[in-house]
């Protein structure tokens, strides 16, 4: 079984990022190791840009399995005044032929539609001393290069397929990389271990990385719609629940939901003493489009009291839609779950319990934002990233941490009183925020 684990993430005019870069504490020895990472700073900092960041690799490297279109120009994610975006991921990857570091960068523009690709390039390098980086693919508005061949370098078919191929996925904004009309030319070209290298982040990576931000958890707050994020043995991806009432869903997606709940449960019960999650079915029925359909409930089930699932509070709903994905980061070295305010409506403690025990135990890699100090106290300093005030240094880490100090207590010092390599926290004045109230609530006629 292949391996994947991400080793370093850097970011370019992305949002309200101008450069940041983050690595993580994972190599080939420790590939079997949880990496638990959580990224701190003050709102409007740089934090959900990571988030951003993983969510287009995602839709990327999704071009051989189906096709996902890049966000729309709505979403804004170039950083205001500059043309382009770049995100580049470096991977540690062990599979039959050995161990590589595999690099994907990607250069974004915008149209009047959506981000589009203009550059894009695949790299590996093995994991020997002296190993030169190789180049697979490097895509450019003017030209594209296969290993060391050119286009000037390709026969007429190839160079018309490649072009073609070129057009298709900037109109369909996707990735050229990952086009799944391009899987056939790149067999021809490559060696069995570069296609193998390309099928680890294409498949087995993508298969394994779970995305979750505000856009996925914001309709449970505001629409009682309730993601289930799943990873099971057959099935990843994310199912929705409507809180409001008795809900109707395919059989086969029903199924997939019920093992979800089964697996849930056993989990449940031990960090929520008591609950565990009911399955009430109401009636089987066919469905609009003829399939055959389940009308089914959730309910919440302490001892003999059963109430509907939407009767729980909102962090117990957080918790139980990303179950799934936790519990695949602390059993699957393969996992790669990203979840933005990680800490949205869970107690504190038991935040930090879940941390600290998928920290010690797990296998997978989870990186999360979050806005709650508790977990300072319960991760190494090593996996704790924290925002700056510097756009061209967005992210960093903490110095003069020694065994005696936990990074809450250095960060709370860094925000008041600096001496950190950045600045951390853009200041705010008590008797100004009180000026202001009292400003605002003068009545004007």
């Amino acid at each position: 079984m292949a391996i994947i684990k991400i080793k370093k993430i850097k970011i370019q005019n992305l949002r309200n990022v101008r450069h940041g870069e983050i690595v993580l504490t994972v190599n080939f020895e420790t590939f079997f190791k949880a990496n638990v990472v959580g990224l701190y700073g003050q709102n409007g900092s740089g934090k959900t840009t990571i988030v951003d960041a993983f969510g287009l690799l995602k839709a990327l490297i999704s071009g051989w399995i189906t096709e996902i279109k890049l966000p729309s120009q709505e979403k804004r994610l170039i950083m205001a005044g500059e043309d382009t975006a770049s995100i580049e991921f470096e991977f540690l990857v062990e599979n039959q032929f050995g161990a590589f570091s595999l690099n994907y960068y990607v250069e974004l523009k915008e149209d009047q539609n959506r981000l589009y690709t203009t550059v894009e390039r695949i790299a590996y390098r093995e994991n020997e001393k002296g190993k030169r980086s190789k180049i697979l693919i490097n895509v450019t508005e003017e030209d594209i290069q296969l290993r060391k061949a050119n286009l000037s370098d390709m026969n007429e078919k190839t160079r018309i397929q490649l072009l073609v191929i070129h057009q298709l996925s900037k109109k369909q904004y996707t990735s050229f990389a990952f086009h799944k009309d391009l899987k056939p030319i790149l067999q021809d070209r490559l060696s069995e271990l570069e296609m193998q290298l390309l099928h680890n982040l294409a498949i087995d990576f993508n298969r394994d990385l779970h995305v979750v931000n505000n856009q996925n958890i914001a309709p449970l707050f505001e629409e009682r719609i309730m993601p289930f994020s799943i990873h099971l043995e057959k099935t990843r991806g994310s199912i929705p629940y409507n809180l409001k009432g008795p809900a109707l869903l395919p059989e086969d997606t029903f199924n997939v939901l019920c093992e979800v709940i089964e697996q849930s449960n056993r989990v449940l019960s031990a960090i929520i003493p008591g609950l565990t999650i009911k399955i009430n079915v109401i009636t089987k029925q066919t469905m609009d489009n003829g399939e055959k359909g389940i009308r089914f409930e959730f309910l919440s089930q302490r001892g003999e009291r059963e109430l509907p699932l939407r009767t729980e509070s909102e962090g117990i709903l957080k918790i139980i839609s990303v179950l799934s994905v936790l519990i695949a980061v602390y059993n699957n070295p393969n996992a790669c779950v990203v979840i933005d305010e990680l800490d949205s409506g869970v107690f504190e403690y038991l935040l930090g319990e879940l941390l600290t025990v998928i920290d010690e135990d797990g296998k997978g890699q989870l990186i999360f934002t979050s806005h709650n100090l508790r977990v300072l106290e319960v991760l190494a300093i090593k996996n704790l990233w924290f925002t700056t005030t510097n756009e061209e240094r967005r992210y960093m880490q903490l110095k003069g941490i020694k065994e005696v100090n936990n990074a809450r207590d250095v960060y709370l010092r860094a925000i008041q009183l600096g001496g950190q390599d950045e600045e951390v926290y853009k200041e705010t004045k008590i008797f100004k925020i009180k000026r202001a109230f009292r400003k605002a609530g003068v009545q004007r006629d």
